[in-house]
């Protein structure tokens, strides 16, 4: 199936496989970051308005804790009135006495006053002789009301509650409060709530309410919200902290945020601090922007497509005329013309096709040519062969005439004459066999100890020499091009030692360094001067590949090198006037 598509898809021409792949990659792109923008816009839109929910709620809050606080506070102050509960515990004889005793008495009317929160302020007395205002006589219907029951069950704690306690009179918000003399209940205090202090806490356009226990208080509507979230939603409330759930209202998926908190002094009742926030009113925020996203993007892919079919002839074009060229040029016209311009990739390949076809009506008109240069290098082949023969005849007849030497000093007993000259003709010998193939480095050696030997008989015991090979390298395995370590060596003695009038020493020490091969061939002559050093250095590091020199001197040595292993290893001089020179010889470690 995958190389059916293949096969397909190659069968497409490049401008239409050019159009598909954009209108893929575009839509795909827009859809993607459309969906992307989408989802991302209407979580920030969201996250901002459920944030100013939150805020608005704990406005609210704080608001509504003030008023709540205030009640709680007067309370206290009833609550410990001794004055007050002294007037409210007294059996009067006549109304006359009971009015002599509370004519002096004012602060319930001062709180009334002074605070605007309050809508009234009521004591529930068990007293029939008490005429005075604020004062309720109990009788058996408020005595089996259940607001009343409850207020004097909680023994002088506060409790909460909204509605009605008498018929004919108005909803509240009512604080309640039994006030006790010692074990003897002398009132029931109920204070309540201004209910248009209450409305300029919550603003009805944002959907906001005020809940006791989990039951709306209705100062707008009736409706209360808190009935779509699971039950005991305040075991997942945290006091003081906003609660923020999805509830189904009426078919829609709106946001509920909650703050839940008690008020001081109140055990038993929780008030809640309610905003409804409506999804609708947020995604209507977004669908303006969504519509105009999604216009500009329709836009931009139709703009694009109008584009990418321009670019796509043009590209086409040129494509078919370099087709075209190819296509004469395999039925035999090697002449291109110019038809295709531009430096771009189609122009660089029509310039190198051109190229190309010129070089090979070059290599036509030249092949003639290289078949007389062929003939001609067979003949001259022949010639160079014939002196290449004729070059070996006098080596090979003078290490035969040292033989003949040798075996004579032999004779005569003169032993260490014979032995230089057995070495003088090993020298020759290896000379005369190399071929320019490898060598090992145990062969290179042996050459060099012979040369060495030689030297120091010559010089009369003034020249010694050492050889110290590291253990880890094996000079019977591993190969060196040949004739590299003599002309070193040589050059130690013609330039360092021969000029040296104390004794000389030459040290050849051979060692692995990483990867590397390090040859080190040491010498305590005369040295060399700065300025002819760095010169010598200049000289030899001069690297041609194409240098037809035959000389076998250190820049030979160096190149050779060079060529063989690569340009990172080589040959290095160091030296110090009159202290002596050390040449250092870096190969690849391979045996």
């Amino acid at each position: 199936m995958k190389n059916r598509v293949v096969k397909i898809f190659n069968n497409i021409k490049i401008r239409n496989k050019l159009i598909i792949t954009y209108l893929i990659v575009a839509i795909a792109t827009v859809s993607i970051v459309s969906v992307y923008l989408t989802i991302k816009m209407n979580d920030v839109v969201s996250n901002n308005a459920i944030e100013n929910a939150e805020n608005n709620v704990n406005t609210m809050k704080y608001q509504l804790e003030e008023v709540l606080n205030l009640t709680t506070r007067v309370s206290e102050m009833i609550y410990t009135d001794q004055v007050l509960s002294s007037i409210l515990s007294t059996k009067y004889n006549n109304s006359s006495e009971a009015y002599d005793a509370y004519a002096n008495y004012k602060v319930i009317d001062t709180y009334l006053n002074y605070y605007s929160e309050f809508a009234g302020i009521t004591l529930y007395v068990d007293n029939n002789t008490l005429l005075y205002t604020n004062v309720t006589k109990v009788d058996d219907a408020i005595r089996n009301e259940g607001w009343y029951k409850q207020a004097v069950a909680q023994k002088g704690k506060i409790i909460w509650r909204y509605g009605k306690r008498e018929k004919g009179s108005s909803n509240y918000l009512t604080l309640l409060r039994s006030i006790y003399s010692g074990n003897k209940l002398v009132a029931v205090l109920a204070i309540d709530i201004n209910n248009s202090n209450l409305l300029s806490i919550i603003d009805d356009s944002q959907n906001e309410l005020i809940a006791l226990d989990e039951k709306t208080i209705p100062l707008i509507n009736n409706i209360n919200y808190l009935s779509y979230l699971p039950k005991d939603i305040t075991n997942n409330i945290r006091y003081g902290q906003n609660y923020v759930e999805k509830a189904n209202i009426n078919g829609e998926n709106d946001y509920i945020i909650i703050n839940s908190f008690q008020i001081n002094g109140s055990s038993l009742d929780e008030f809640q601090t309610v905003s409804v926030l409506p999804v609708k009113e947020i995604t209507k925020q977004t669908n303006a922007v969504i519509l105009n996203g999604i216009t500009i993007a329709v836009a931009s892919i139709f703009i694009s497509f109008l584009i990418i079919i321009f670019f796509s002839r043009s590209i086409s074009k040129r494509i078919k005329l370099l087709g075209e060229e190819m296509h004469n040029v395999v039925r035999g016209d090697l002449f291109v013309r110019d038809r295709i311009y531009g430096r771009d990739e189609i122009g660089k390949l029509y310039e190198d096709l051109k190229y190309m076809i010129n070089s090979i009506r070059n290599l036509i008109d030249q092949v003639y040519i290289q078949k007389i240069k062929e003939e001609k290098l067979k003949s001259s082949q022949k010639e160079v062969e014939f002196k290449m023969l004729s070059s070996q005849i006098n080596p090979h007849f003078l290490y035969n005439t040292l033989e003949t030497i040798r075996m004579k000093l032999i004779c005569k007993n003169d032993k260490e004459l014979a032995d230089v000259v057995k070495q003088l003709g090993k020298i020759m010998r290896r000379n005369l066999e190399v071929s320019g193939k490898n060598v090992t480095l145990k062969s290179e050696l042996d050459l060099i100890e012979g040369y060495l030997n030689i030297q120091a008989m010559r010089f009369e015991g003034m020249v010694t020499y050492e050889v110290i090979v590291d253990e880890e390298v094996d000079v019977s395995k591993y190969k060196i091009l040949p004739l590299l370590l003599q002309p070193i060596v040589e050059n130690a003695f013609i330039h360092g030692l021969e000029e040296k009038k104390e004794k000389g020493t030459i040290i050849i020490l051979i060692f692995k360094e990483n990867k590397d091969l390090i040859i080190h061939i040491e010498d305590n002559g005369i040295g060399i001067e700065c300025e002819r050093l760095d010169k010598l250095n200049e000289i030899i590091n001069d690297f041609d590949g194409e240098s037809e020199s035959k000389s076998i001197g250190i820049k030979n040595v160096n190149e050779r090198i060079k060529i063989y292993y690569g340009k990172q290893y080589g040959i290095s001089i160091l030296s110090e006037y009159k202290i002596g020179t050390s040449v250092k010889i870096t190969l690849p470690m391979e045996e």
